[in-house]
């Protein structure tokens, strides 16, 4: 029995080249199914394409996640298509930018997921709660979160077309005349860039205490906020407080007033009393200048008191015969000083009492 290549040769060579035919263009025309490739597709609104072209790359913190898809205009706008990895999800805040890849011009697209995404992401929470949602098959990215760089080749002809604008002769009298007004003054300037420097250095070595710094201020800010309804209580009685000042202004101008008259009289007073109190202290002073010229008068008293003293103190020794020592002092010529100390009598003026038995005696004589 002969096979069907035996039999019909031509036959078999015609669909074996088929079926070659057909496999090369299903492995040429493969990438126009996204469902085969594991992509999908989203586009975004552009200020200008900014010399993107298809296939350059779309990043997500610097790890290739898709490719430009093409480039076309819309209202207003250029608007890019992106073929993203179906394994990527990016939220609808995400921020587009567009990069200088290589200093020959190319770019690539740079999707920047927000901050607190990507902080739920690394520390395992759920992502779905802190973004509005994901952007799907079609999705845009509108113009306000997109962001396209300053192309070189446009600042070089836009700065060429000011140069030329130039006024050359100016341009070159007033450096001449820059050069003379800081030639004086290079040293001064020197000192001050080395100052900075210097500055420059002590700052960046204290750059922990200023980031401490900025963190209290912050955590300072956020208690002056927490308590912010109690310093609006505090200023809210301070408005009262004023508003009864306000009130009692005419006492207190009165009050004010009567402490002024007041001042005024006891200025008066002062002036008055100072005449007396100058008079009251020359006498004095004319009493102590002349006790300093006595004072050797006033020792010499002072040395003679113990003497006085004793003299004074014997009298008293003999009971009260003192009166009759005293009597005969201060009256010599009528006072005589007898009795005894059983009966002393008193002494008076121009006679001297006696015992009974004088006076018996005397009457006798008589």
């Amino acid at each position: 029995m002969k096979s069907v290549r035996e039999r019909r040769p031509f036959l078999v060579g015609i669909v074996s080249l088929f079926l070659i035919a057909a496999a090369v263009g299903l492995a040429f025309s493969i990438n126009r199914f996204e469902g085969l490739r594991g992509v999908y597709t989203i586009s975004a609104d552009l200020k200008d394409a900014a010399g993107l072209q298809p296939g350059n790359e779309v990043r997500v913190a610097g790890v290739k996640v898709g490719q430009v898809k093409s480039l076309r205009l819309a209202p207003g706008a250029a608007r890019v298509t992106m073929e993203i990895d179906r394994e990527v999800r990016i939220p609808q805040e995400t921020h587009l930018e567009v990069k200088l890849k290589t200093l020959l011009g190319q770019k690539f697209i740079d999707l920047q997921f927000p901050r607190v995404f990507i902080e739920a992401a690394a520390a395992g929470d759920d992502v779905d709660s802190v973004t509005r949602g994901f952007l799907d098959e079609g999705a845009l990215i509108p113009r306000e979160q997109t962001t396209v760089p300053f192309d070189i080749y446009q600042a070089a002809t836009e700065g060429t077309a000011v140069l030329e604008e130039i006024d050359k002769v100016a341009l070159r009298e007033m450096l001449v005349t820059l050069g003379r007004t800081v030639r004086p003054a290079r040293d001064e300037l020197r000192r001050a860039f080395s100052s900075l420097d210097r500055a420059g250095e002590v700052l960046g070595g204290k750059s922990a205490d200023i980031s401490r710094l900025l963190k209290s201020s912050a955590q300072a800010t956020a208690v002056l906020e927490a308590t912010g309804h109690d310093l609006e209580g505090v200023l809210s009685r301070g408005a009262d407080v004023l508003g009864t000042l306000a009130d009692r202004r005419a006492t207190v101008s009165s009050l004010l007033a009567a402490t002024s008259d007041l001042t005024e009289n006891l200025g008066v007073l002062i002036q008055v009393a100072r005449g007396s109190i100058n008079l009251g202290v020359a006498d004095l002073n004319k009493i102590l200048v002349l006790a300093e010229s006595e004072m050797d008068t006033i020792d010499e008293a002072l040395g003679e008191i113990d003497i006085a003293q004793e003299m004074f103190a014997q009298p008293a020794s003999f009971g009260r015969f003192i009166e009759g020592e005293v009597c005969a002092v201060i009256t010599e010529d009528t006072c005589v000083a007898e009795g005894s100390p059983d009966d002393p009598g008193l002494p008076a003026r121009g006679r001297q009492p006696l015992p009974d038995a004088l006076v018996r005696a005397a009457g006798a004589r008589r």
